[in-house]
């Protein structure tokens, strides 16, 4: 009967007993049955255990049903009738204090008073809208479908249905209730899946992911109008059972429910990654799907009508700042969760929506307090002065594994991006020093290093595979801006990380000028190229020198590289390497002046520096170059703020000019002037730098002429 496949094909071995098996086949035929019909009473008492059946086993069994399900419910009404019985079922077993508002009469005729049949007949209800969905049917039309029943209701189905759901999903779960709910989740999951099938002949019509959102944003009437709190509602509760990471009481029921039940087979990536994920980690069921249904309804559009999701996940307080607050969690504990699952997929893009869609939660995060949790319980790290520990690392190590896939990589680029807008974090991250060797970086043995030089290390390795394999716009400039933030208060960087970014320097030289006849392949090395050099700039500044003499040290090594892109064509290029060809022609200087000093032998030969020598004559050129920048700028700066204190015949006082120029003014004037001094300090050596003239512009900034361009980028 109704086992049988318009397409003559069988269907697999029944698993229900014959009363069910007939009543199943009547259910889905043609024939209208009210809901006083006894053969709904019959189906409702299912007492296999279907979520221990093997998920295959399910969905071979149910197809057949569900295609004529699909097709005869237009003319029988039945499926709305089966919608009608298990949203009761479902009410009656909502919290108590729920009854009052759900149980219209006492006189309802409640079919399923058992959770485990309530869940047996929630694991069909599923498979039959999965199929529905799969095959582009118009769902919302069948739950409102009457057919010939004369057992009509005014009611919408759909959205009743959804509000029974609702209000079961927002206590919190309980061993005897652990299941259920699970089971609530997973059928919300196929419920929101719908726009993951997009047909042209059901494009016109709302889907239920659309009745979802707009029965979450809509009115309640019972408390007189207010805005609905559904959304708040769910989504904290979501967020809850993430974070309480129960695992489940019947390990052979619960756990075994693999996500391949729960979703319905899709050709996107996205969600081949997700079934990928289920099937071959073993996890917290209940606390990865309340992840995966939140990020499946903060990440739904809705035509421009607005998602409530997105604004309750936007808007959830911090509870570690205010109790008072009924919509809020712990971030603290939001960061612990997430910090320890970075890894995956699933974990790394809720921490990205999070971060996105909150700016509280991305303040907390950059919380010593709460970056703490970041570190994993295989990665220790020296216990710095401000009491915080290298936070970034598993973030590190996943962007070191997903280098190639670039889906991935989008998503934990950005994150690390969104951390490293903020200073303290970098400064953190140059202070604290990794002692331990990190297993999973395999190109060489890393320990006693900066987190910061970890960082530059796997940077430089992902900018490399871009340029070399991926050849991605948007992963270069996000692994570009990183860098640039990191070099921002670069520190003690470790010679491994000076030698890489040197080395990378060396790769897009190289190739920028293989490819120069070709100026569209070249554009992207002599990006690279010009970028790489502004981040080593910084490591030239006064502010900075002092603490990079390794760095000066690794561009000693690369003079050649050096020199040679002194020599490119592009004039913007040569602009941007003449600071740091005054620098190191500098060190240069001060590693040989032992010639001058007479550091040889009797018979005149000269000694060979140590590389500790070497590193010793760098350290004290750096300080003592930078000593004289800041003494030069600060000559030079005094006699401009007098020069404008008069201003068309008008006093104008010295502290306007500096609080009219901005920070980042501030650093080009620093930048322009350590040219001037690295000029004159190496003009013995031929260097052919003209000193800028210094111009006050009328609004009393002052301004350099014709000096180097810097290009925009990502910064503070």
């Amino acid at each position: 009967m109704g086992n049988a496949a318009s397409d003559g094909s069988t269907s697999a071995a029944s698993i229900f007993d014959a009363a069910q098996t007939s009543a199943l086949d009547k259910i889905v035929s043609e024939q209208s049955y009210m809901m006083s019909d006894s053969v709904w009473v019959t189906f409702f008492t299912l007492d296999q255990p279907l979520l221990d059946m093997p998920p295959a086993t399910l969905q071979q069994f149910f197809r057949p049903y569900a295609h004529n399900f699909a097709r005869n419910t237009v003319r029988s009404g039945n499926f709305r009738m089966l919608i009608r019985h298990v949203t009761r079922s479902v009410r009656y077993l909502s919290p108590p204090r729920h009854h009052a508002d759900t149980i219209v009469t006492t006189t309802t005729t409640v079919l399923a008073t058992e959770s485990f049949h309530v869940i047996n007949v929630l694991c069909v209800v599923r498979h039959f809208i999965k199929h529905f969905i799969e095959h582009n049917c118009d769902v919302v039309t069948l739950f409102a479908t009457e057919g010939n029943s004369t057992s009509s209701s005014n009611n919408d189905i759909a959205v009743d249905f959804l509000d029974a759901l609702l209000l079961l999903l927002f206590d919190a779960p309980t061993e005897d209730t652990y299941d259920l709910h699970l089971e609530g989740i997973n059928l919300l999951l196929v419920l929101a899946s719908s726009t993951a099938y997009p047909s042209t002949s059901t494009s016109m019509h709302p889907t239920l992911l659309d009745v979802f959102m707009t029965h979450a944003s809509a009115s309640d009437e019972r408390g007189g109008g207010r805005p609905s709190q559904r959304a708040d509602d769910l989504v904290k509760r979501l967020l809850l059972s993430y974070l309480d990471q129960l695992p489940a009481p019947r390990m052979e029921s619960a756990a075994a429910i693999a996500a391949t039940a729960a979703l319905p087979p899709s050709t996107t990536s996205s969600w081949d990654n997700v079934v990928e994920f289920f099937s071959e980690i073993q996890v917290f069921p209940l606390a990865d799907r309340s992840a995966l249904l939140l990020l499946v309804l903060v990440t739904a559009s809705n035509g421009g009508g607005g998602n409530p999701f997105r604004k309750a996940l936007a808007t959830l307080a911090d509870r570690d700042e205010s109790r008072m607050l009924a919509h809020s969690l712990p971030f603290s504990h939001v960061v612990a969760v997430l910090g320890r699952n970075i890894h995956i997929e699933l974990h790394a893009t809720l921490l990205y929506h999070a971060l996105l869609l909150n700016p509280s939660f991305r303040d907390a995060l950059c919380r010593p307090v709460d970056v703490d949790h970041f570190v994993p319980c295989v990665v220790y790290a020296k216990y710095i002065l401000n009491k915080v520990w290298v936070q970034v690392l598993p973030l590190l190590e996943a962007i070191y594994i997903h280098t190639l896939s670039p889906p991935r990589l989008y998503t934990l680029l950005a994150v690390l991006l969104h951390l490293s807008e903020n200073p303290p974090v970098v400064q953190t991250l140059h202070q604290s020093q990794v002692q331990d060797h990190q297993t999973w970086y395999q190109e060489r043995y890393l320990c006693d290093l900066s987190a910061a030089s970890v960082g530059v290390l796997v940077l430089c390795r992902v900018l490399k595979a871009n340029l070399s394999v991926l050849h991605d716009s948007l992963v270069q400039s996000m692994a570009m801006a990183l860098l640039w933030n990191v070099m921002q208060f670069a520190k003690n960087l470790h010679p491994t990380a000076t030698q890489s970014l040197v080395k990378l320097l060396a790769h897009a030289a190289k190739k920028e000028q293989l490819l120069r006849p070709s100026p569209d392949e070249a554009a992207a090395y002599l990006a690279t190229a010009r970028d790489l050099l502004l981040c080593i700039q910084l490591g030239c500044t006064p502010r900075l020198l002092p603490a990079n003499a390794q760095l000066m040290y690794s561009l000693l090594h690369a003079s050649d590289v050096l020199n040679g892109l002194a020599m490119h064509p592009s004039e913007a290029l040569r602009d941007d390497i003449a600071m740091v060809l005054g620098t190191v022609a500098y060190c240069r200087a001060m590693v040989d002046q032992g010639d001058d000093e007479g550091d040889g032998d009797d018979d005149g030969r000269m000694h060979d520096l140590t590389m500790e020598q070497v590193l010793e004559r760098i350290q004290g050129g750096c300080k003592a170059l930078a000593h004289s920048v800041r003494l030069y700028v600060h000559a030079e700066l005094s006699w401009l703020m007098g020069l404008v204190d008069m201003v068309d015949g008008q006093p104008r006082a010295t502290r306007s000019v500096l609080s009219i120029r901005s920070a980042r003014r501030k650093h080009h004037e620093e930048r322009r002037w350590t040219h001037v001094l690295h000029a004159e300090a190496v003009a013995g050596d031929g260097a052919a730098y003209h000193r800028p003239r210094m111009e006050p512009r009328q609004d009393g900034v002052v301004v350099g002429v014709d000096v180097g361009n810097v290009h925009g980028r990502a910064q503070y």
